[in-house]
C-alpha cells in the first residue's frame, strides 16, 4: 500500500468517525430534548395534581367551617326549654309541679320508691326549693327540703320532651329522687321566715 492509499484510508476513517460522532451528537440532542419535554410534562402534571389537591383541601376547609358554624348556632334542647326564663320562672314552673305530683302519688301509694321509704313519714308534708338548675341530660335538677325534715336535702331530676320544630316543651316526666349525704343547719322556723322575707319562695 502506497502512502497515498494509506492517507486516503486514514482520511476516510477520520471522516467516518466524525460522521459517527455527529450522528451520536444528534441522537443525544434528540434524547435530551425528549427528556426535557417529558420533564416539563411531569412538572405540569405534578402542578395540576397539586392545584387539584389544594382546591379539594380548600373545599373541605370551607365545608368544615360551614358545619362548625351550623353546630355553633344551633339551639340546644335546654336553650328551648328555658328561653327567656327569669327568677320567677325558676321558682314556679311545671317541673316543680311534676315533682309535687310524683310525691303525692308516692304518699297515696300509687307509685313505689325504695329511696323514699325510710323517710316516708317526714316527706308527707310540703317542701321548699333549695336549688334548681338546668340538667345536662335534659330538664332540671331540683334540690328540695321538706318542712318536716329541714336538715336534709333531696335531689330530683325532672325531664321534659321538646318539640324541636315548634321549639316548645310538650310534656314533663319524673326521672329520679334521692336523699343527699349533705345536711343543713336549717330549722322549720328558718324556712318559714325565709318564705316571709324572700319574694317567690313558697311551700309546695
Amino acid at each position: 500500500m502506497s502512502y497515498g492509499d494509506f492517507y486516503f484510508v486514514r482520511s476516510s476513517w477520520i471522516v467516518d468517525i466524525s460522521l459517527l460522532l455527529f450522528a451520536y451528537f444528534l441522537i443525544l440532542q434528540y434524547i435530551m430534548k425528549r427528556l426535557y419535554v417529558l420533564s416539563l410534562q411531569g412538572i405540569t402534571i405534578a402542578l395540576s395534581a397539586c392545584n387539584q389537591q389544594k382546591s379539594s383541601t380548600l373545599q373541605n376547609i370551607d365545608t368544615t367551617l360551614h358545619i362548625t358554624d351550623t353546630i355553633s348556632t344551633r339551639k340546644t334542647l335546654n336553650d328551648i326549654r328555658f328561653k327567656d326564663w327569669d327568677r320567677s320562672d325558676w321558682l314556679d314552673n311545671e317541673y316543680i309541679r311534676t315533682l309535687r305530683k310524683y310525691l303525692d302519688d308516692y304518699n297515696s301509694g300509687k307509685v313505689c320508691n325504695a329511696n323514699l321509704d325510710p323517710y316516708k313519714e317526714q316527706i308527707k308534708g310540703q317542701f321548699v326549693i333549695y336549688d334548681i338548675t338546668p340538667y345536662l341530660l335534659g330538664g332540671v335538677f331540683i334540690r328540695i327540703t321538706f318542712l318536716d325534715m329541714p336538715n336534709r336535702v333531696f335531689s330530683s331530676w325532672i325531664y321534659s320532651e321538646v318539640n324541636e320544630d315548634k321549639e316548645i316543651v310538650e310534656s314533663y316526666e319524673f326521672r329520679s329522687i334521692s336523699i343527699e349525704e349533705e345536711t343543713t343547719d336549717m330549722t322549720k322556723e328558718d324556712i318559714l321566715q325565709a318564705i316571709k322575707e324572700m319574694d317567690g319562695i313558697k311551700l309546695w
